[in-house]
């Protein structure tokens, strides 16, 4: 029997912080859900653990193999220019302002996410039934939606930035895009203003039970744990928890909302404090370096650098150094954990000058979500454990999937990095967290996530290590849509596509 889907995404929120505030009791909506239902082992998000790229994974059911969607920033060969989804005011500038809001809202939706996967909205639409989503960045559905206000139309119209992109049937973004007028306060993104939206959106459409699947999207605890660290977030995690009870007012609290309708909550990624910054511009000194499409020319550079939050890309240009010789540079810098690279038909990982090789192979070691790997050299570059047979990391949460994930992206850098604990690198525009937090990287500090579900009318099966690429079958097998992995497109072949 189908049941009807609400999909709470807290953006940031780490496994670790939500497992303290429970403990404290700064979330007891949450903790009333983990009561009646499951708290699963931790999850794993994809990588690089960036809120483009998870969202896309939530949403699509892909790494960024799948989406196509490898970073915060990233360069987009065909067009010879940074991709820029808004790592900071100072890296918007690099490429500009304009399109970097072009970027994030329009093209990210309707240009640069792979049209060979669908995403939640498309496949619940799809099936005849109605979706919803609440501020939710990746929302590519099958609606029209011009802009809420006429003024902003037209003033789009004239400076060149989309008046209208495609949702689901209900579909609001902040001030920009609303299906319905429901009275919920202004949301400019400032002081909180975005949860309390969504909270008053979601309020308003609960009562009037008013979608099959709906998304809600609450982002307050990540930019909070930029601002503080992740050990600074538990008071906006606990205004989060009040968003969450708003939204099952309606019902009368916890037990009659799960009576109407069954609940995941999950987040994109952790995050972790930062208290140095590199530069990996230091690692590709010598190298012509390609830094925006206004100041430099891709046929005269060797290298180009997409750096932001705790995670790194190289793509090689013109006359560029292999992608060992880069990616041994690029491990000499301090800050920098790991760097892998493709090498012929596998990949590599390297790390504090030791090397670990890995293949997929139908008849090799099995990992927890059931991959199989032939993998040769220092299994200690990953802290590869194996565990009643299989294959995992405590250090590195489902490593060999999220690197490939990566790596066989078509818009992936050849070579990419991660940070180690502690460090930040430097977006285009110098920006970074110093004194906060942020994510990006490999590790399990930015990379684990909570996973609770309740209100299923059965026991919830997932791999022994879930990941957030979990949850569109979840959904979908949830609202009867079956086989509940169709909306999933094969593996994406030939990974040198646009290289």
């Amino acid at each position: 029997m189908s049941r009807k889907v609400v999909l709470i995404v807290v953006d940031g929120l780490g496994r670790a912080v939500l497992e303290r505030a429970l403990a404290e009791g700064h979330a007891p909506t949450i903790a009333r859900l983990v009561d009646r239902g499951t708290l699963h082992p931790p999850c794993a998000s994809s990588f690089p653990s960036l809120t483009p790229v998870c969202l896309s994974a939530i949403a699509t059911g892909r790494h960024p193999d799948g989406s196509f969607i490898p970073g915060l920033t990233w360069y987009r060969r065909g067009e010879g220019r940074f991709v820029e989804y808004g790592s900071s005011f100072g890296a918007t500038l690099v490429e500009g302002t304009l399109e970097s809001i072009n970027d994030s809202i329009l093209n990210l939706n309707h240009l640069h996410l792979s049209q060979q996967v669908r995403t939640l909205f498309e496949t619940v639409e799809d099936a005849g039934l109605v979706a919803g989503a609440i501020n939710f960045y990746v929302f590519r559905g099958r609606t029209r939606h011009p802009l809420a206000r006429r003024p902003l139309g037209a003033l789009a119209r004239r400076i060149g930035f989309t008046d209208a992109v495609y949702g689901p049937s209900r579909f609001f973004f902040g001030e920009l895009f609303q299906s319905d007028m429901t009275g919920a306060p202004a949301n400019i993104g400032l002081g909180g203003g975005n949860d309390r939206h969504a909270a008053a959106v979601g309020r308003w459409l609960v009562a009037r039970d008013g979608f099959d699947f709906l998304l809600f999207y609450l982002p307050e605890v990540d930019m909070a744990s930029h601002r503080s660290g992740p050990d600074g977030v538990l008071d906006v995690l606990g205004r989060a928890d009040e968003a969450i009870a708003e939204l099952v007012s309606p019902c009368g609290g916890v037990d009659g909302f799960l009576e109407r309708y069954a609940v995941v909550l999950v987040a994109d990624h952790g995050q972790s404090a930062v208290t140095a910054t590199a530069d990996l511009r230091e690692a590709l000194h010598g190298l012509r370096l390609f830094t925006s499409s206004r100041a430099s020319d891709p046929a005269r550079s060797a290298v180009a650098l997409a750096a932001s939050n705790r995670a790194g890309m190289v793509y090689r240009l013109a006359d560029a150094p292999p992608a060992a010789t880069l990616a041994r540079r690029l491990e000499e810098l301090p800050g920098v954990d790991l760097v892998a690279f493709v090498d012929g038909p596998g990949y590599v990982v390297r790390r504090d000058g030791r090397e670990l090789r890995f293949t997929r192979d139908a008849d090799g070691a099995p990992d927890l979500r059931h991959g199989r790997w032939a993998v040769t050299g220092d299994t200690d570059v990953l802290e590869l454990e194996t565990t009643g047979g299989a294959v995992g990391s405590l250090r590195y949460p489902n490593p060999l999937e999220r690197l490939t994930g990566l790596l066989d992206c078509v818009n992936a850098g050849e070579v990419v990095c991660s940070a180690t604990t502690g460090y930040e690198f430097l977006d285009a525009g110098g920006s970074h967290h110093l004194g906060g937090g942020s994510h990006g990287s490999l590790l399990a500090t930015d990379s684990t996530v909570p996973l609770v579900t309740a209100g299923f009318d059965g026991p919830v099966l997932l791999p022994d290590e879930p990941s957030i690429t979990d949850i569109h079958g979840l959904v979908a097998g949830a609202l009867g849509i079956a086989p509940a992995g169709a909306a999933r497109a094969g593996p994406v072949e030939g990974r040198t596509v646009g290289r």
